[in-house]
């Protein structure tokens, strides 16, 4: 009683503010004494109970890579070295040393190579950790592990570890100060973007800060499944993340789900043809990517985005599809509005072959046009339609893509042989207009969404849904090292290592999300460690049951789709 009463005073200190103050009961029933160890200002928190039920079975062995690349390698440098010293393997002892709760943490100072690590133990594995790190007795509670530079604390129930740093122990004092109250006014649990996730019941709960420009927190709860884990993600930002838009329509999962036995990435999501945020770089240098009114009006509100490899490249091949009702003026609008967009890009990359050395524009008579009536653009004086893109509306194609990534992007990151083809795709229920990168990629996608678009599957309602295929999106940055030097061993290579490595291990995921907000999204992920997508293509993309936590929605096939 005297806990349960310690705990609703701390939170109705903190938690003024309304989320808070509906959060009042939840932080009474709930069990954080993790997040209670962590100062409120934690950049880096996790919070793991019965962990060792995810390393039951087959399984055990296939979490802990997913585990690192969510947490990262520091979380887990020291059950790597608790293992060594056991000389037992990594998931035999992970069963014993985490069979009760673990915590790990990050302080708030940029600087700080501090961190904490915490056992709830009682005597006999709080004394069987002590052995592993050859630990000595210092003071009443207190232990040094002078070859592994650490130093313990027994406190409460919990066995900290921490570097034998002045910082190192000052984090370790602060902690076991707050261990015995869960003080919401001092710990994270008084963080207002951390109230979801104190609710959670899941296996490991794990909180992020972020920097700036992004801002705010992501909070991510993981729980064990049959062949992996599902993780439920929620971020509060201070910027728009990702470019993403609030929105949500009713998607078709059936044809995400028709491109796992090739694609890298899908994602799909609504789109109504107006470029967002994340597209006003592009827009601003060429404002032919800004389709009419009577273009869009076609559109049926699905995009589809999809990244593949490349057969005859090591860069990543892109496409982008969009439902479109009417297909005969889709054809005909498509078509005019990449003659704009062609002739835009010749232009702009002719401008760079004429730089003067100072990089000034080069000067000459301008006059203002527009290929619609929201966004003029100063241009060189010169014929609507020139001889190259009235071969490109021969072709469908543009080759001048390639030097334009290579003028506004770089040639660090390795696109110029990108090629920009497109292709008007007839189905039984509409079609698609499709972009892309790579006439291979094109034809792909295209033969894909000719056959499998007029499911009469439920859709979903999200914001959007999707897959990535972590061994493919691995073997894709192996070949394609952008930012990279060849044969160097630079950062910029360590780090494409280090990434490629955890997509690799973290296997197939499929994943839907909302945007409550522009600054707010909620996700849901299944992965499946060490799996590929196609080794189960039927397999579909699972909807959360009832309305945990995005809530559902379906709707019938689009009106004419067959039965």
């Amino acid at each position: 009683m005297r806990a349960l009463i310690l705990r609703l005073s701390a939170a109705s200190l903190a938690l003024i503010e309304l989320i808070a103050l509906l959060s009042i009961g939840t932080l009474a029933r709930a069990d954080n004494a993790g997040f209670a160890l962590a100062p409120k200002g934690a950049v880096f928190a996790v919070d793991a109970r019965g962990v060792a039920d995810l390393l039951e079975g087959d399984r055990g062995a296939l979490v802990r890579p997913v585990l690192e690349a969510f947490a990262g390698p520091d979380a887990l440098a020291t059950f790597d070295l608790l293992a060594k010293r056991a000389n037992a393997p990594g998931e035999r002892l992970a069963n014993e040393v985490f069979g009760g709760r673990v915590a790990f943490l990050l302080p708030a100072a940029a600087e700080s190579s501090a961190w904490l690590l915490g056992f709830e133990s009682d005597d006999q594995r709080c004394q069987h950790l002590l052995l592993m790190l050859s630990a000595k007795l210092t003071a009443p509670g207190r232990y040094d592990s002078a070859s592994e530079h650490l130093a313990l604390r027994r406190v409460g129930g919990w066995l900290l570890i921490a570097p034998s740093s002045a910082e190192g122990r000052a984090l370790i004092d602060a902690s076991a100060l707050r261990v015995p109250a869960e003080d919401a006014s001092e710990s994270l649990i008084g963080e207002p973007l951390m109230q979801d996730l104190l609710a959670s019941d899941a296996s490991v709960r794990i909180f992020m800060r972020h920097r700036a420009p992004l801002g705010g927190a992501t909070t991510i709860a993981l729980r064990g499944k049959k062949r992996g884990l599902h993780a439920e993600i929620g971020g509060s930002y201070d910027a728009p993340p990702l470019g993403l838009s609030p929105g949500r329509h009713e998607l078709d999962a059936h044809l995400v789900r028709a491109f796992e036995d090739r694609a890298v990435l899908v994602v799909s999501n609504p789109a109504n043809g107006i470029p967002g945020r994340g597209d006003a770089f592009w827009v601003a240098l060429l404002p032919e990517l800004v389709p009419p009114p009577a273009m869009r009006a076609n559109l049926s509100g699905e995009r589809v985005f999809l990244v593949g490899m490349s057969n005859d490249c090591d860069m990543p091949a892109l496409a982008c599809a969009w439902r479109i009702e009417d297909v005969e003026q889709a054809e005909v609008d498509q078509d005019h509005f990449m003659r704009g967009v062609s002739c835009a890009i010749g232009r702009s990359v002719e401008q760079g072959k004429v730089l003067p050395p100072s990089g000034a524009p080069p000067r000459g008579p301008t006059v203002a046009q527009s290929t619609n009536d929201r966004h003029p653009v100063a241009r060189d004086v010169e014929p609507a339609h020139t001889h190259e893109s009235d071969a490109a509306m021969t072709t469908r194609s543009c080759a001048e893509l390639g030097p334009f990534a290579d003028r506004y992007l770089g040639t660090p990151f390795k696109l110029g042989q990108w090629q920009l083809c497109w292709k008007t795709v007839a189905t039984p229920c509409g079609g698609w207009q499709v972009y892309s990168s790579d006439p291979n990629w094109l034809a792909s996608v295209a033969e894909r969404l000719t056959v499998s678009s007029c499911s009469d599957d439920v859709r979903i309602g999200a914001g959007g849904i999707g897959f990535c295929d972590g061994p493919r999106a691995a073997t894709l940055l192996r070949r394609w090292q952008p930012l990279a030097v060849p044969g160097g061993r630079d950062r910029v290579s360590s780090g494409l290592a280090a990434v490629s490595q955890m997509l690799e291990r973290m296997g197939r995921m499929r994943f839907r999300y909302e945007l409550s907000g522009p600054r707010q999204i909620r996700a849901i992920i299944d992965i499946e460690p060490l799996g590929r997508l196609s080794e189960t293509p039927g397999k579909k993309l699972a909807a959360p049951v009832g309305d945990a936590p995005l809530g559902s929605s379906s709707q019938p096939s689009p009106k004419g789709a067959p039965r």
